[in-house]
């Protein structure tokens, strides 16, 4: 086993939407509170659940389209969601480590097996923009800001209307555009001749260039890291943080170094069009690509019942 830090930092391309609470018609960004100065301040946080729940779908898509098979409710919810546990939970030391040698992802991520919970080897922090509240949190080497994250945020409006009243579309597309139409759970009719129902709603948003810093750290096998190493192949094909995405929302780059004990080094660059791995990222992905097909071999081309067993943690 080995200690692996991974540094990341996020560079927006598109504004991000992480909304932590809404008030009415307005929608605003998540925010934490952090000591600057022996004060305590408000700054914005992404949450480091959102990037270990968007990394563990990726990861578990990467592995599902590798072995070309679709997994029962059971083994699915194991792989995207962790799983749950059945039964009273116990420890079965011999199925823990089949499962964590045939399965590194899951070793790696963790989750609920039959009736006992393994442990994921993930460890990592918020990932925090880089400005003056958070300079004192931050690692030496990222260079300290004078401006507030404030300054980074603004609020954009959209709308929504009822394309129904929209005669261009409505007379051409909708069935029975001519009758009343009933209102869903309403006994009262909606009349043709009545305005149309249109909303605006703001979205507080962090703009476009605000860079994040965020860590993971791992104690983990290379074959582990391999499948750290496929979840972020999968997800630099749509690389987005944040919701909102179908509206223009959350593009970012971002660029990963492994901190040694002597040096950093490149682990993954990822940009619009393009990731390119470092030599320690490659060789654990192209590990973990041999396993996945040497999985394949064994299990999937005529014991594909016993991998559904294994998944659910039913063999022994």
């Amino acid at each position: 086993m080995k200690h692996y830090r991974i540094e990341t930092i996020y560079t927006l391309l598109q504004p991000l939407s992480h909304i932590g609470e809404s008030e009415s018609t307005q929608s605003f960004l998540n925010t934490t509170t952090v000591v600057n100065d022996g004060k305590p301040e408000e700054v914005f946080v992404y949450t480091g659940n959102a990037l270990r729940g968007m990394l563990r779908d990726c990861g578990a898509r990467y592995l599902l389209n590798k072995l070309e098979i679709q997994v029962p409710l059971k083994a699915f919810h194991l792989l995207f969601s962790g799983g749950s546990i059945g039964g009273a939970q116990s420890l079965d030391i011999d199925q823990a480590k089949i499962i964590r040698k045939a399965l590194p992802f899951v070793s790696l991520f963790g989750g609920g097996v039959g009736n006992q919970i393994l442990d994921g080897k993930l460890k990592q922090t918020f990932a925090y923009p880089i400005c003056r509240e958070t300079n004192g949190i931050l690692p030496s080497y990222v260079e300290k800001s004078d401006y507030s994250w404030r300054h980074f945020t603004n609020v954009i409006e959209f709308s929504r209307k009822d394309d129904e009243k929209n005669v261009n579309i409505a007379d051409q597309f909708l069935l029975n555009n001519e009758e009343t139409l009933l209102l869903e759970g309403d006994s009262k009719k909606k009349k043709k001749d009545e305005p149309a129902t249109q909303m605006r709603y703001g979205v507080e948003y962090l703009a476009a260039g605000t860079k994040l810093w965020h860590r993971w750290d791992i104690i983990c096998n290379e074959l582990e890291l391999g499948a750290f190493v496929s979840a972020i192949h999968e997800w630099q094909k749509q690389p987005y943080l944040g919701g909102m995405s179908g509206k223009g929302f959350g593009l970012v780059k971002a660029d990963m170094d492994l901190i040694t004990e002597d040096d950093r080094e490149p682990f993954a660059s990822i940009g619009q069009e393009f990731i390119q791995l470092g030599n320690t990222a490659k060789q654990a992905k192209d590990t973990y690509d041999a396993h996945l097909k040497e999985m394949y071999d064994t299990y999937l081309i005529d014991k594909k019942e016993e991998f559904t067993k294994l998944l659910a943690g039913e063999v022994k």
